[in-house]
C-alpha cells in the first residue's frame, strides 16, 4: 500500500490566464452521460495528452469555454450559437426548454448603474424620428437606456427596442426566476438617482407588481428609497423561512443573516423577538393540525388506510418518530401521503393517546424504516393486529450493509478509502469532486467503489483491488435496478415489492457456474435478506396476489398461509359475506376458509387498453415502455370471464389466478372497479391494499446528494418537541387542502 499511484496518461494539467494562449492540435471527447458533451472536448496535444480540463472546446466552432464541472456553459453555447443543432438535440432526447424568464428581485430597486444585475444586458434603443440624438444616446448608461426603451413601447410605429442577452439564462437559474409577463416596471428616467442627463425623457409613474404570495409589501416613503418595496409583516416572512428551510428559529439571529435582514429591510433597528416567530409557527401548526384531525377521524372510521413510522435522531442524539398517513383518494384514485406528527420517542410514550385520531381496526398495514421486532412501537402494533413491514428502501440499505460487512469486501473498502485519501490532492486536480462517505447512507460506499474502479486509471499493482471493486459493484447492480424501477412510479405500492424482488432474485442474483467465490457470496447475502423481509412476508405476498398486474409474476412459497390470512381478514372486515353486486344483482353466500370449488373452464381475460392523454393506444409496440414493463416481459393479455354464482376467497383466488392477465401499465384500481364484480370477495380485499405504499416517504427518488442534504437539515433541528413537530408538519403539509381534501 506504500506504492504511489501512477499518474493518468491522458491528463497534463495546466492553467492559462488567457484562453487565447491555449494552443491545441486535437480534442479529447470524454465519455459523459450528458448529451451536450457530444459536441465538446478537452484540448489535447499531438501525444493525445489532455492539456487542461479547466477549459472545453466546441467541436463545431472551436470556441473555448470555461469548464465549471457542469453542463451549463455547454448547453448555453449550443442554445445560442448553434440553434438548429440545439433544437434537433432537444427533439431527439425529449429535452424541455423553459420559456424566457427574467431574474427575480423582490424589492425591484430602480435600474441604476450601481445595482444593475450581474447578468449584463445590452439594450439598444433606436429612435427613427430623432436620428440626430443618436450620438448623445450612446453615452447614456444602461439604466437610462432601459427606461427610455420601456417608454418607447407606447409608440411602436416609430420606435423599436432590441433586446439581446450577452449571457443566456439557463435551467440552473430556475429557482431565481419569474415569468416575463408576471413583472411590470415603469420608470421615470428623470428620477433615477444614478442616470446621466439627457435631452428627452418620457414621463411615467413608477409602478411595480409582485407575484410572490403570502408576503405583504408596501412602498417605501424615504427620499432615497422611492420605488422600493418592503415586507410589511417581517415576523411572518421569517417564520416562512424557518418552515421552508427546515431550520431552527435561533439561526435567524446569527450575526451574518441577522445583519443581512436588517440591511435588506432598510437599516431596521431590531429584529422581531424569537418568541414571536415561535408563536406564529405554533399557531399555523395548530390551525392546520385541527383540520387534519377532523379529516383523519372521519376518513379512518369508514375506509382502509395505512401508517408509516420514520425513526430518526438529531444532533443532540434525541430519538424522534415521524408518523405518515397514507390513503386512497376517492376523487383522484391516487395514493396520498401526509405527515401527521413528529414526537420524541421515549420509553414512556403512550401510543393510544398519540394515535387517538385513527380508527386502528381499519389500518391495513404499518411501514417502518428500522428493523427491531422488540421495539416498543412494533410490539404495540402487533398487539393491535396491525401487520408491520420494513420499508423497501431500508431493506435495500440492509442488503448493502450486509455486503459491506463481508470480510473480503470490508478489507477492500478500507484499502480503497486509504488510497483515495492518500492521493486526494492529485485526484481532485483531475476530477470535479471526490465522492464522500456518509455512514447513514450505505449507497455512498457503492459510489466510492464505483468511482475507484471506473473513474481513475491506476497502476498495474492495483489491478486486483480494481477487479474486486468491479465485482462488488456488479453484484450490487441488482439493487440499483430494483430501486430504479420503484422510482419510475408516482407512488410505489406494497403490491409491487414481492414481484420486483422475485424478478431480481431470478434474473440478477442467480448463481452461475462462471461466478467467482466473492460474487457468489455477495449474491447469497443479498438474496437472504430479500427472501427474509420480502418474499417470505405473507402480507406482501397477499398484496401482490390481489394486484392483477403481478399475481403471476411473483414467487409464492406460502400460498396456503396467504389464503388463510385473506379469508380471516375478509370474515373479520366484511362479515363473511360477499355482498350483492350492484351491476349483476347476484348475491354470494357465506365465506368459509375450507370451502372448495369444482374446476371451472379456463376463460381468458382481455382488459381494455389503458388509454392516457396524448396516446392513441397505450401498450402498442410503438409506445414507450415503463420501467416496470422493461423489468417484466409480459405477453399479450387473453377475455372477460363470467362470475361464478357461489364464490369464496379460495375459489375466487384460484379462478382469478388462472384467468387474469393484465398489462403492466393498467391501473389496478381502475381494473378492480371495472372487473371486480366477477371476483366479489377479492375486490373487497383488494380495496384494503390499494392505498398502501411500500416505502415510508419518497425521498429515495432524489439524487443521493439531495438526500444527504435533507437528512442533515433535519438532523440539526433542536428545541422542544412541539417546535420540531410544527416545523416538519408545516414544511411537508404547506398546502394542506391540496394534499388532503382531494
Amino acid at each position: 500500500m506504500n506504492d504511489e499511484v501512477a499518474p493518468s496518461p491522458m491528463v497534463v494539467e495546466a492553467k492559462y490566464e488567457d484562453v487565447s494562449q491555449l494552443n491545441f492540435s486535437k480534442l479529447y471527447s470524454p465519455k459523459m452521460k450528458s448529451v451536450y458533451w457530444r459536441y465538446f472536448g478537452f484540448p489535447s496535444n499531438d501525444n493525445d495528452e489532455v492539456i487542461t480540463k479547466q477549459n472545453v472546446v466546441c467541436i463545431k466552432c472551436h470556441k473555448v469555454l470555461t469548464n465549471h464541472g457542469n453542463t451549463t456553459n455547454l448547453r448555453a453555447h449550443l442554445q445560442h450559437r448553434h440553434k438548429d443543432l440545439f433544437k434537433a438535440l432537444c427533439q431527439e432526447n425529449d429535452i424541455q426548454v423553459p420559456p424566457r424568464k427574467t431574474p427575480r428581485n423582490l424589492n425591484h430597486p430602480p435600474l441604476s448603474k450601481r445595482n444593475v444585475s450581474s447578468r449584463r444586458v445590452k439594450l439598444e434603443f433606436i429612435n427613427n424620428r430623432n436620428h440626430h440624438e443618436n450620438e448623445e444616446d450612446e453615452e447614456m448608461d444602461e439604466a437610462a437606456v432601459a427606461a427610455a426603451a420601456m417608454q418607447a413601447e407606447d409608440d411602436a410605429a416609430s420606435q423599436t427596442m432590441l433586446y439581446e442577452t450577452m449571457v443566456p439564462l439557463t435551467y440552473d437559474d430556475a429557482d431565481n426566476l419569474v415569468e416575463e409577463e408576471d413583472r411590470t416596471i415603469n420608470i421615470e428616467p428623470r428620477e433615477l438617482k444614478y442616470s446621466r442627463k439627457r435631452k428627452s425623457t418620457a414621463a411615467a409613474s413608477g409602478t411595480m407588481h409582485f407575484t410572490r404570495s403570502n408576503i405583504k409589501h408596501e412602498e417605501g416613503t424615504g427620499g432615497g428609497s422611492q420605488g422600493r418595496s418592503y415586507i410589511t409583516n417581517l415576523p411572518e416572512a421569517l417564520a416562512d423561512i424557518v418552515v421552508r428551510d427546515v431550520r431552527n428559529v435561533e439561526t435567524l439571529y446569527d450575526l451574518g443573516i441577522s445583519e443581512f435582514i436588517r440591511l435588506a429591510m432598510g437599516n431596521l433597528a431590531t429584529l422581531p423577538m424569537p418568541q414571536k416567530i415561535d408563536e406564529l409557527i405554533t399557531e399555523q401548526h395548530a390551525s392546520k393540525f385541527l383540520e387534519m384531525g377532523d379529516f383523519t377521524r372521519e376518513f379512518t372510521a369508514e375506509k382502509p388506510y395505512s401508517l408509516a413510522f420514520e425513526h430518526w435522531i438529531n444532533v443532540e442524539q434525541r430519538r424522534f418518530l415521524t408518523i405518515h398517513h397514507h390513503y386512497l383518494s376517492d376523487e383522484t384514485q391516487c395514493v396520498r401521503s401526509v405527515v401527521y406528527a413528529t414526537i420524541e420517542y421515549t420509553d414512556y410514550i403512550s401510543f393510544d393517546d398519540l394515535l387517538t385520531d385513527f380508527y386502528l381496526p381499519n389500518c391495513t398495514l404499518a411501514i417502518v424504516n428500522y428493523d427491531d421486532e422488540e421495539d416498543l412501537l412494533q410490539t404495540y402494533l402487533k398487539e393491535k393486529h396491525i401487520p408491520v413491514v420494513l420499508c423497501y428502501v431500508s431493506v435495500i440499505d440492509k442488503c448493502l450493509r450486509r455486503v459491506f460487512e463481508l470480510e473480503d469486501v470490508a478489507a477492500s473498502l478500507e484499502q480503497v478509502k486509504d488510497i483515495i485519501q492518500r492521493h486526494s490532492a492529485e485526484i481532485s486536480s483531475k476530477v470535479a469532486e471526490l465522492p464522500a462517505y456518509n455512514e447513514n447512507f450505505p449507497w455512498t460506499l457503492y459510489e466510492l467503489l464505483k468511482f475507484f474502479a471506473e473513474s481513475i486509471s491506476w497502476s498495474e499493482d492495483m489491478d486486483q483491488l480494481v477487479i474486486t471493486a468491479k465485482t462488488v459493484t456488479e453484484a450490487l447492480s441488482a439493487l440499483v435496478i430494483a430501486l430504479d424501477t420503484l422510482r419510475g412510479e408516482d407512488m410505489p405500492l406494497c403490491s409491487m415489492l414481492s414481484p420486483i424482488t422475485s424478478k431480481i432474485l431470478i434474473k440478477k442474483l442467480g448463481i452461475a457456474e462462471q461466478d467467482e467465490p466473492l460474487m457468489m457470496n455477495i449474491k447469497r447475502t443479498i438474496a437472504t435478506v430479500l427472501q427474509t423481509h420480502i418474499i417470505a412476508n405473507d402480507t406482501l405476498t397477499s398484496a401482490a396476489l390481489l394486484d392483477p398486474r403481478f399475481h403471476r409474476l411473483t414467487t409464492i412459497d406460502n400460498f396456503d398461509s396467504c389464503v388463510r390470512m385473506l379469508t380471516q381478514k375478509y370474515n373479520k372486515t366484511f362479515g363473511g359475506s360477499a355482498g350483492i353486486d350492484s351491476q349483476s344483482g347476484d348475491s354470494a353466500g357465506e365465506v368459509a376458509a375450507t370451502t372448495s370449488v369444482s374446476s371451472t373452464p379456463t376463460v381468458t381475460i382481455k382488459s381494455e387498453p389503458n388509454v392516457k392523454s396524448g396516446n392513441n393506444v397505450v401498450g402498442s409496440n410503438s409506445a414507450k415502455k415503463s420501467k416496470l414493463e422493461l423489468l417484466f416481459d409480459v405477453a399479450e393479455i387473453p377475455s372477460p370471464p363470467k362470475r361464478d354464482a357461489d364464490s369464496t376467497v379460495e375459489t375466487d383466488l384460484k379462478r382469478y389466478r388462472n384467468e387474469v392477465i393484465v398489462q403492466l401499465d393498467e391501473s389496478p384500481i381502475e381494473w378492480w372497479n371495472k372487473m371486480g364484480h366477477i371476483y366479489g370477495t377479492l375486490r373487497d380485499l383488494a380495496s384494503l391494499y390499494q392505498g398502501v405504499p411500500g416505502v415510508v416517504n419518497l425521498n429515495f427518488k432524489k439524487v443521493l446528494r439531495e438526500q444527504i442534504y435533507d437528512y442533515n437539515k433535519r438532523f440539526m433541528l433542536t428545541g422542544s418537541q412541539t417546535q420540531i413537530d410544527a416545523i416538519l408538519f408545516l414544511n411537508r403539509n404547506s398546502s394542506l387542502k391540496d394534499t388532503i381534501y382531494v
